[in-house]
């Protein structure tokens, strides 16, 4: 009996040792990917600065629209905002009315499409509500419907 236990502890140890002595190889690899910048500009939920119904002798009238900026995070954007700041009458595009863009509420820094003028900020990868002020410094012009379309431009 003895030499039976001593035959398996003797057939353990060597089966122990041969399953340790098998050989083992590694490998490396990585797991990667490349996140290019992008930036997405739209109008936002009052996109329209519409100065409302004013009358004729009006002066300094106000009114604010937005643009939603939507950009990778940390991705830094400005934008451009393109147009010759008048308002055409739509029935005569002779008559005009002028106005201003700005990047703030003080009125102080004119928003335009020279790089001067063009507002800067970097992405969140949210979406950004941007703010636009605008300023029609005087209206006495006929009566009627008077408009302009305005180009956003991002570049990032």
């Amino acid at each position: 009996m003895k030499v039976i236990k001593y035959s398996l502890a003797i057939i353990a140890i060597i089966s122990v040792s041969a399953y340790t002595m098998t050989n083992n190889e590694t490998s490396q690899f990585q797991v990667k990917m490349h996140v290019n910048e992008t930036c997405d500009i739209g109008t936002g939920s009052s996109p329209d600065i519409d100065f409302g119904t004013v009358s004729r002798t009006t002066q300094n009238v106000q009114a604010t629209g937005n643009l939603n900026v939507s950009c990778t995070n940390g991705t830094p954007y400005n934008i451009a905002l393109n147009s010759d700041g008048t308002m055409k009458n739509n029935n005569d595009a002779s008559l005009q009315i002028p106005y201003r863009l700005y990047q703030d509420a003080t009125l102080s820094k004119e928003w335009g499409s020279i790089a001067e003028n063009r507002f800067s900020q970097k992405g969140t990868g949210q979406p950004q509500n941007i703010t636009i002020w605008g300023q029609v410094p005087d209206t006495n012009v006929p009566a009627g419907e008077y408009s302009d379309k305005v180009t956003a431009t991002i570049t990032y």
